[in-house]
């Protein structure tokens, strides 16, 4: 009698472990031909991809010595050398070391490419110099020699200026020149409307 009663519960174990494993392969052949439908697998909150926003785009203006001018679209937070990438490359008269190609473009940004002979002449035109922007002076990036191409300014005050610069940071608007010694508001009417920051 023992004997039969422990065959009967051994068979009636294995039943039910035959039905819970067809069921449980229902369930993940029914999970995976959802998947296979939609291509794709179900993701929680916490998996889901973060949107990505589209990108900013700006026009920048490369002439000169470039394989191809014109005018270029680029994306913010692009170099000028991608500017001149976009362009075709160096022509072989370009003084390809002349321009900072590190520098960000922005948008309306006028970019001219000097030739080694423009550059050995000193006849660059201004608004190729790393610094300047639509033919301004960029108070916060110009050097002393582009500072002096200012009305008015001359060597000692240029000085003046990129030591005010190193000590007090840069300039937030085209006003605060008048904040360094030996700049006042006469100074600054002249060159005014030649500067930017």
């Amino acid at each position: 009698m023992k004997q039969y009663w422990k065959l009967w519960c051994t068979a009636l174990l294995i039943a039910v472990m035959g039905i819970c494993f067809s069921c449980s392969s229902g369930i993940s052949e029914h999970i995976s031909d959802e998947q296979e439908s939609t291509g794709e697998s179900p993701l929680t909150e916490t998996e889901k991809l973060p949107e990505t926003e589209p990108p900013v785009y700006h026009y920048v203006h490369i002439c000169g010595e470039v394989k191809n001018p014109g005018v270029y679209r680029m994306k913010e937070g692009s170099r000028i050398f991608q500017a001149v990438e976009q362009a075709g490359g160096f022509t072989d008269e370009a003084s390809s070391e002349y321009l900072n190609l590190a520098e960000l473009t922005e948008d309306g940004l006028k970019i001219e490419v000097p030739s080694r002979e423009d550059v050995e002449m000193g006849t660059v035109p201004s608004y190729a110099v790393s610094g300047e922007r639509n033919g301004k002076v960029n108070i916060n990036t110009a050097d002393a020699e582009e500072l002096m191409t200012l009305t008015g300014i001359g060597e000692s005050r240029a000085e003046d200026i990129l030591r005010y610069r190193e000590e007090n940071g840069k300039f937030h608007s085209v006003e605060d020149i008048m904040k360094v010694p030996g700049i006042k508001e006469g100074a600054f009417e002249k060159i005014k409307d030649n500067i930017s920051v």
